[in-house]
């Protein structure tokens, strides 16, 4: 714990911008991450991206007024993550890119939960996320609406590697960082990588018909990617790929308007305004459910619908 603390006290904000209680708080953060260790990436990166948001919108305030209001950040935050159950931290936790090796599973075996600090974490770690119902849904929503609009340009590990690390980091459990932590389990070779080609992949993918028009530029990109792929017909895919993410987001929410008996995961996973799910949605997520028996979060989800 006293490592924690020291540790956490290097990467927070100006102490002498600190609140009274600053210990406590402290304290609190470091019981968290001792708890949930793939959560401090997350922090650094919450805190790093705050600082410069604060920064760049308020220009002509005293810089002591930032730091405050990341003080104020870390006060709210640190209460809805000691309530958070451990699906819900691991994805939020995900949606910021560790750079950690995940496994690809073959078709229809349960998904790997990625590396872990120790084996037994690990094995905690699977357990957690194949029997909660919310990660069930989020993998259906994956399953029926990502997967099948993704084109046989790059493998499908890639695809959802590039939908990952498009995902904005966030401090709570939405039906959208339910989906993300899905992406990042099912995102194989991605983060092993190196960064000069995940940057290149990311860049095109986020390109536009009229960025091809820069052929010298797009070229350099081009020979960056790991895997032979036409310039114009990637740019031209990522679109759909990028939309079929935006209804697998939708979809989720609207399933999650329909469970009767919020527990667990639900219980604190966020409301957003979604129709209910229709009949033809339901039978969908049944199918899926079929298919993939061997996880228990699916009879769980299936049991509160």
């Amino acid at each position: 714990m006293t490592r924690n603390l020291t540790s956490l006290r290097a990467g927070f904000p100006d102490l002498a911008a600190a609140p009274d209680g600053c210990g406590d708080l402290l304290a609190r953060w470091a019981a968290v991450l001792d708890r949930a260790p793939r959560l401090r990436p997350w922090l650094s990166g919450m805190i790093a991206q705050r600082r410069a948001l604060l920064c760049e919108s308020a220009a002509d305030v005293a810089a002591a007024n930032v730091e405050r209001a990341l003080w104020a950040d870390l006060e709210r935050w640190v209460v809805q993550f000691e309530a958070l159950p451990p699906f819900a931290v691991s994805a939020i936790a995900t949606t910021l890119q560790e750079g950690r090796p995940a496994r690809q599973e073959p078709e229809g075996e349960p998904p790997s939960a990625g590396t872990a600090e120790s084996p037994e974490r690990a094995l905690r770690d699977l357990e957690s996320l194949l029997g909660d119902p919310v990660f069930a849904l989020a993998f259906h929503c994956v399953e029926a609406r990502v997967r099948p609009a993704l084109p046989d340009l790059v493998p499908d590990w890639a695809w959802f590697g590039l939908l990952h690390a498009s995902a904005a980091p966030q401090p709570l459990l939405t039906p959208d960082v339910a989906v993300t932590l899905v992406l990042r389990v099912r995102s194989g070779e991605w983060p092993r990588l190196p960064a000069p080609r995940r940057d290149a992949a990311l860049r095109l993918f986020h390109a536009s018909a009229a960025d091809l028009r820069a052929t010298a530029a797009v070229e350099r990109l081009r020979a960056l990617l790991p895997w032979p792929v036409d310039a114009a017909a990637f740019v031209a895919a990522a679109g759909p790929v990028r939309a079929a993410l935006g209804e697998a987001c939708d979809l989720c929410g609207r399933i999650a308007a329909a469970v009767k008996t919020r527990r667990g995961s639900f219980s604190v996973l966020q409301a957003v305004p979604a129709a209910t799910a229709t009949p033809h949605e339901l039978a969908e997520l049944s199918a899926t459910a079929s298919r993939y028996a061997q996880m228990h979060g699916f009879h769980r989800l299936l049991s509160l619908l």
